[in-house]
């Protein structure tokens, strides 16, 4: 007998979306939505600023605990749109993950993609994602980050990062990291990027968000 995947947030409930991305007014339970492969929408925030390789991208390094790619590295802030949330509502998940308290009028709407993926635990997600793009110069060891969300943090030269999600490199070096440890506290570290460990974003995500 088949027992249901343990989901973070279970009961958190959203909207179901059509493949168009047409919103339908019926709202059910994440694990639902997850089960049935309903399309849902996600807001997902990239954090840019320049550094000493060029511009940089600042990633998350996903919990280990996330039911969908643990330990991988990600946007800087994403989750998912609730029901009947705003956009500036949306806009929570940079405070929630990153503890940084961002003005909505800062974020730069960049566009919707689209995500389509049945993860090895069986959870089907079919994804809107709202992008948006948020320009903060300010050192990760500013950032106070959910130790329940976030691993570790690093700072990436985009470059290297779309020629490591192009197969072009091997890896990248991150110019700044920081380690989140379960009490909230943060550690400078050496930390690099490899294909397996990203989130399989097209190297032409990573530079349409500029």
């Amino acid at each position: 007998m088949s027992h249901p995947v343990a989901q973070n947030d279970p009961h958190e409930l959203l909207e179901v979306f059509d493949a168009n991305g047409q919103p339908t007014g019926v709202a059910r339970s994440r694990a639902e939505i997850h089960r049935r492969g309903d399309w849902h929408q996600a807001f997902h925030c990239w954090i840019v600023r320049d550094g000493p390789r060029g511009e940089e991208l600042v990633l998350q390094r996903r919990s280990l605990v996330k039911d969908t790619f643990p330990g991988s590295w990600d946007a800087a802030a994403a989750g998912h749109w609730r029901f009947g949330e705003t956009p500036p509502e949306a806009a929570r998940e940079v405070e929630e993950e990153l503890g940084l308290v961002v003005p909505f009028a800062a974020l730069r709407w960049v566009g919707r993609e689209v995500v389509d993926r049945e993860h090895p635990n069986g959870l089907i997600d079919r994804e809107h994602h709202e992008v948006y793009l948020l320009r903060w110069p300010a050192p990760l060891t500013s950032y106070r980050p959910d130790p329940g969300e976030v691993a570790m943090l690093g700072a990436f030269p985009r470059a290297e990062l779309v020629g490591v999600a192009a197969g072009e490199l091997d890896s990248v070096e991150a110019t700044e990291a920081v380690t989140v440890d379960p009490d909230g506290s943060l550690r400078v570290v050496a930390a690099s990027l490899t294909a397996p460990l990203l989130v399989p974003y097209s190297p032409d995500r990573l530079r349409r968000v500029r």
